[in-house]
C-alpha cells in the first residue's frame, strides 16, 4: 500500500459510502450469491466514486493555486 494522504483518505471515504449504498439497494450482503453483474457493478461504483472524489478535490486545490 501506498502512503495516502488527505484527498486519497476521503476519496476512500466516499467510495466506501457509495459501495455500502449499492449494497444496501440489493438488499443481500453474501456476496458469493451475486450475480456476475452485481459484483461488476459494485467495482464500478467504488471506482467511479473513488475517481470523481479525487478529482474534485484536486480541482479544488488547482482553484486555489490560481493567483489571479
Amino acid at each position: 500500500m501506498i502512503d495516502k494522504d488527505d484527498d486519497e483518505r476521503a476519496a476512500l471515504q466516499e467510495a466506501g459510502q457509495e459501495a455500502g449504498a449499492f449494497v444496501e439497494s440489493l438488499g443481500r450482503t453474501d456476496l458469493a450469491a451475486w450475480a456476475s453483474q452485481e459484483w461488476a457493478t459494485l467495482v464500478e461504483v467504488i471506482v467511479t466514486a473513488y475517481q470523481d472524489a479525487l478529482a474534485c478535490a484536486r480541482a479544488r486545490i488547482a482553484d486555489d493555486d490560481i493567483p489571479f
